[in-house]
């Protein structure tokens, strides 16, 4: 009796987790300096003790990432992002997250969509990969959160959205989509 309710409380936690990520997003942040499993570790316990993360997944490969699945109401890429900044670093160089975006008019828009960033200076910086494909990189800054606000801070997936894919005058009307990789 006592093992099949441990089955079954094991089982039960599972499936919380799996309805948690069913309602969540999940968002790939590529992570530089991950170099070996210790690193692997600290920033996924980094990322996993950040308020509103249900799962985080880090892989380490030629291009480590990070597969997180998150509450948005309750914290922003950009406070993830601040969460891989913040492991340990083990190797003496802090892990920084970015995201890979992909817009596919961008080279017609460049101009539009530059300074829309532009006027998020202070939380990210956009780099453009291959200006005719659309690839592009979001580095994040360093956060300074107010720890007497809750709920997300900083940037957000969210407010691009609204500033891109919204047609005008209130958005660009542009279409983008975010890398994902899956483990």
């Amino acid at each position: 009796m006592k093992h099949t309710l441990c089955l079954l409380l094991f089982l039960g936690s599972g499936l919380a987790g799996l309805r948690a990520a069913e309602k969540h997003p999940s968002v790939t942040f590529y992570v530089s300096g991950v170099e070996c499993g210790s690193c692997v570790y600290v920033v996924q316990q980094s990322i996993s003790e950040t308020k509103g993360v249900a799962d985080a997944t880090v892989v380490q490969l030629i291009d480590s990432y990070a597969n997180v699945v998150f509450d948005p109401k309750l914290v922003s890429e950009h406070q993830v992002a601040q969460a891989v900044r913040e492991a340990l670093a083990i190797h003496g160089k802090p892990y920084l997250a970015t995201l890979k975006l992909h817009v596919p008019d961008y080279a017609k828009h460049a101009a539009k969509v530059d300074a829309l960033f532009a006027r998020w200076k202070d939380w990210v910086q956009l780099e453009t990969v291959d200006k005719a494909r659309g690839d592009l990189l979001i580095h994040f800054n360093e956060l300074k959160t107010d720890p007497g606000k809750s709920g997300p801070q900083g940037w957000s997936l969210a407010q691009l959205a609204a500033a891109m894919k919204s047609p005008a005058p209130n958005g660009l009307g542009l279409d983008f989509t975010v890398e994902e990789e899956k483990p």
